[in-house]
């Protein structure tokens, strides 16, 4: 099915992105099963080229939108799984560490799913470092979360 070419590829690109944003990895994993791969790079540059496709403001968008539900760690491992280079990763969660309070959306989430730990320290342990914060950071929200309960 390798048969499409540069401008049947490039309005098929310019489709799926108008519906939600790609990283430039799952884009040319998407458009790798219709072209040749030089006409695939071709219209990742035409793309890129234009603005529609840009890993940077890709990954900002996915820790924004996952900000408050997922920790540093979780967000990491998803956006190096997209294809993000980690470099890339590592400063986008660099800045997004300075604007977020890791202790406080840890804690917040304590509060909004208290029925899934039901006030036990191994289950609300459990819950923040599955959803990727770090294990200083489950603990310290734990601890906030005593007192604010107490």
């Amino acid at each position: 099915m390798k048969d499409a070419g540069s401008e049947e590829l490039f309005l098929y690109a310019v489709r799926i992105l108008g519906a939600r944003a790609y990283s430039e990895a799952t884009l040319r994993r998407k458009l790798a099963r219709k072209a040749q791969p030089e006409v695939v790079q071709t219209v990742l540059e035409r793309i890129k080229r234009m603005g529609y496709l840009d890993d940077q403001k890709y990954a900002e968008g996915y820790a924004r939108l996952h900000t408050g539900k997922w920790g540093p760690g979780k967000l990491r491992r998803a956006l190096l799984e997209k294809g993000i280079a980690r470099d890339l990763v590592e400063s986008v969660l660099t800045e997004h560490q300075f604007q977020h309070d890791p202790v406080e959306e840890a804690l917040d989430l304590l509060e909004r799913f208290s029925s899934r730990h039901r006030g036990e320290k191994p289950r609300g342990i459990r819950l923040l470092v599955n959803r990727g914060y770090a294990l200083e950071h489950a603990l310290a929200a734990w601890e906030r979360y005593q007192i604010q309960t107490a």
